[in-house]
Order: C-alpha cells, then sequence, then structure tokens
C-alpha cells in the first residue's frame, strides 16, 4: 500500500509530521509513505527506506481561503497528496493542514477526488469517546446544509465505519442528533429523516433522536447530523474536556482514572477524522496534531485500505438505493390496484 503525507500542514509542521511519519514507517514496514512537501525541509539522515519524499513547491496556509487555496496554489503539498491519489500512485491522503482546502480538495473533482460511487455528499466522520466505548459523530463539518438522503447515507457509512473502530459491533445502532427524542422535536431536516430511518431496513438499528448527553452515556454507537450542527458538538466538546482536564492540579492529573480519560479525549488517540464518502482514503489530523496523532493516523488509513472500508460504502449505499427502488415501485403497484 502506497499512502500519502502533507508533510507542511499543521501548526506543528514539518518536523513533528516528518517524526510521525518515520515512527510510522518502523510500524508498518510493508507501507510506502509518500511525505509530500519542500524537499530541503523534509529530508532526514535518519529516514526510513520506506518513506519517499515527493517534492512540492508550495503550502497552503492554515488562515487561507480554501477556493483560493486549491486555485491560485496547484503545485501544494495538499494538492499534490490527494492528486497521488486521483491518479492511483497513492491509496490514502493524510493532512494536518487546512480543513476547508482539503476536503474541498477531495470532494470537487476538478481539484482531487469526487465523491464515491452512490454518494450523494461525503461527511467528515469523528470518533467520539462514550460511557460504553466508542461513537461515531457524522457529519462533523463538510456539508452544513443536508437534506434527508444526505443524512440517510451518513447512517449507512457511519454503520459501516464503527465497525472498523469496534469488530464486536454487527448491528450498529444509530440515532438522530437532536434536542429531545420525541419523534416530533427537531428542524425539518430531522423530522423527515427520522419518518424515513424509521420505516427503513438498513445495515444498523435506529433508535431514535438522541439527546448530546445521552450519546456520550453510550445510547447510540452513530450519531447523524448536518455538518454545521457537528461541528459545533465537536468543538464545544474538545472546548470542555481540555477546559475540565486543565483544572487539575499536577497531583490529580497523575491519578490512574484521569489519565485514562485525558486519553480517551485526546484526538491523537484516533489519528483523525476521515472524509467519507471520496474516492480514495482521505484522513484529516488536527491542525495542532503532533507526531503520535501523525503515526495514528497512518495506522488508520492502513486498516482502512486493507479492510477495503470504500468497496463496503458502496456495497451498503447499492442496497440502499435498491431499496429506495422498491419502495417506489410498490408504491405504485399499490396506487395501480
Amino acid at each position: 500500500m502506497r499512502i500519502a503525507i502533507d508533510g507542511m500542514g499543521g501548526d506543528h509542521a514539518p518536523d513533528e509530521v516528518v517524526a510521525g511519519v518515520i515512527e510510522a514507517a518502523r510500524h508498518h514496514p510493508d507501507a510506502t509513505l509518500l511525505l509530500v512537501g519542500q524537499k530541503d525541509r523534509l529530508s532526514r539522515p535518519d529516514m526510513p527506506k520506506n518513506v519517499e519524499i515527493v517534492h512540492a513547491s508550495e503550502v497552503v496556509g492554515m488562515d487561507e481561503e480554501p477556493a483560493k487555496a486549491l486555485r491560485g496554489k496547484p503545485d501544494s503539498s495538499l494538492r499534490v497528496a490527494l492528486r497521488l491519489v486521483k491518479r492511483g500512485e497513492a491509496d490514502a491522503a493524510i493532512s494536518a493542514g487546512n480543513t476547508g482546502a482539503l476536503v474541498g480538495g477531495a470532494i470537487v473533482p476538478i481539484f482531487g477526488l469526487g465523491n464515491l460511487e452512490g454518494v450523494k455528499r461525503p461527511a467528515i466522520t469523528i470518533p467520539m469517546p462514550t460511557k460504553s466505548g466508542t461513537c461515531a459523530l457524522l457529519d462533523a463539518g463538510a456539508n452544513p446544509n443536508s437534506k434527508p438522503i444526505h443524512l440517510i447515507q451518513y447512517a449507512v457509512m457511519g454503520a459501516v465505519y464503527i465497525r472498523y473502530l469496534r469488530p464486536e459491533l454487527r448491528f450498529p445502532r444509530v440515532g438522530l442528533l437532536n434536542i429531545g427524542e420525541e419523534s416530533k422535536k427537531g428542524t425539518d431536516l430531522i423530522r423527515e429523516t427520522y419518518a424515513l430511518l424509521e420505516k427503513a431496513e438498513l445495515n444498523f438499528e435506529f433508535v431514535g433522536n438522541v439527546e448530546p448527553h445521552r450519546m456520550l452515556e453510550g445510547k447510540a454507537d452513530v450519531v447523524v447530523c448536518d455538518g454545521f450542527v457537528g461541528n459545533l458538538m465537536l468543538k464545544m466538546a474538545e472546548g470542555i474536556s481540555g477546559y475540565i482536564f486543565n483544572q487539575f492540579t499536577n497531583g490529580l492529573a497523575d491519578n490512574p482514572t484521569i489519565l485514562k480519560a485525558r486519553e480517551c479525549w485526546d484526538h491523537a488517540e484516533y489519528g483523525g477524522a476521515l472524509v467519507m464518502g471520496v474516492r480514495g482514503i482521505v484522513i484529516k489530523c488536527h491542525g495542532r496534531a503532533r507526531s503520535r496523532a501523525i503515526t495514528n493516523a497512518v495506522k488508520l488509513a492502513s486498516k482502512c485500505i486493507v479492510d477495503k472500508l470504500n468497496d463496503h460504502i458502496v456495497a451498503e449505499l447499492r442496497k440502499l438505493s435498491w431499496s429506495a427502488w422498491f419502495a417506489k415501485w410498490f408504491s405504485w403497484s399499490k396506487e395501480g390496484e
């Protein structure tokens, strides 16, 4: 397998990215890691043999306007990493750089990859710690203007993804993020999606609406929402967890229970967030990612490649399309009786 890593993206690039790639290369000797960026800033004397540097002269800044950066910097490390996947020269792309540029580059075919077969809108998928393990939250920011079909597809994709994190789950529980558990609560989008999921027979168990505190209690294994709400949820969760852990004194910080809880909320533990529904594996690491996050992102990418994540997503979405067609055919038949 071949994995492209944006060596210039992130607050601590390139040094932390390079360190993470070197460590990942030692853990995955069967993988070729393509470190993309300015060659003179990425080269190291101790570089493992399975790391190749792909020169890219330009860098997309963290605060640049995504569309302008994508159009104006065709030789940026971010675009070159995505281009390698598009051309089939890499199976996955990883970046801790500009989120908008990475997602835009992954979704828009003229810049990068385009949508996976059958996918209407891709979604950023975040692993969230819960009382019962880990929950997948999507969309966390790729698509703020969703329609019911998008949320239904997110549910299908999320059910595929969570089984990678928790193989013991055969039939994941999926819920809609909402302000109450009653079926009539929420926006038109949520109510319409609820009605459709309630009747659907897909690759998961629909458990209805899930309030944020119930999500953390472990009511659902996958929680679905539009990208605007999901991104707010993610940032609120990060802010609260950071605030709470920063309040502990040095003595309490060494407590094993507190250390375990801190680890659960550490973005580096999961590597990054998957941009699900694009043609290839794309992982967005946190902008503050250090070497451990990059190493774990490579680990996640390799698992998705080996286990053929996208093939499973396409197969499940085909079932969804077939179910929708059959439902329409059945309704037409009933009308003709």
